[in-house]
């Protein structure tokens, strides 16, 4: 979450994912050679063990400090603007602006839907130009996710059904839509789609059962 941190320190981290981002696509796609390889496997070891030695992130603290989580445990509903970012965790693989290992995910909320947009580099890559089914995946989960904080609940996926349609091309924008289905009691049933330039190449639609947001607040912080 690290919603508390400041606009530098977002700003700093947020760069800092993107260009690791760039780098990780750009070693996949590109030939490095053995004394390159070797001089960034030293530079990136150093700082790796340096950053190590600091006060490691407590998750479950950072998350009870939502401002959706907040609302939800005191029985409020989190307001996102129709047209909104939906900044969730900015540290998700899918979609944390400050993950270095992540795919680069931005969702909107588009009126009762979530939408997300994203390119996959060639660090994505499954058969030759086309994304990996598993990473196609991981964005419809996460989309569908993403429904959630628009309707006001908190859940986990039990059930996710997944037809490709088509492949997934790299390096070109695509577009993932979720929306609610149905609802009965804890279950909610969530459909997406994913589209490119060339029509839709992948449909989802999953299960997700909600959970007591105070199971969350029982030993938080605790290890």
């Amino acid at each position: 979450m690290n919603l508390d941190e400041t606009p530098a320190e977002l700003a700093a981290r947020t760069g800092l994912a993107k260009t690791m981002q760039t780098l990780g696509h750009a070693l996949v796609a590109y030939q490095i050679d053995a004394r390159a390889a070797q001089d960034l496997e030293r530079v990136a070891s150093r700082v790796a063990a340096e950053i190590s030695r600091g006060v490691r992130r407590d998750r479950a603290m950072e998350m009870l400090t939502s401002p959706r989580v907040i609302a939800a445990l005191e029985g409020r509903r989190a307001v996102i603007e129709n047209g909104a970012e939906i900044d969730l965790f900015r540290d998700s693989f899918v979609s944390g602006r400050t993950n270095p290992m992540g795919v680069g995910v931005r969702v909107v909320r588009r009126g009762d839907t979530a939408v997300a947009t994203t390119s996959l580099g060639a660090a994505f890559e499954g058969a030759p130009g086309r994304a990996h089914g598993g990473v196609v995946g991981a964005i419809l989960d996460e989309t569908m996710g993403y429904v959630l904080p628009i309707i006001g609940v908190m859940a986990y996926t039990a059930n996710l059904n997944i037809d490709y349609v088509a492949p997934a091309p790299l390096e070109t924008d695509l577009t993932f839509t979720a929306r609610l289905r149905d609802r009965d009691d804890r279950k909610l049933w969530i459909e997406a789609v994913g589209e490119s330039p060339e029509g839709v190449f992948v449909r989802a639609e999953a299960l997700f059962l909600t959970v007591d947001l105070s199971r969350f607040t029982n030993g938080a912080g605790t290890q």
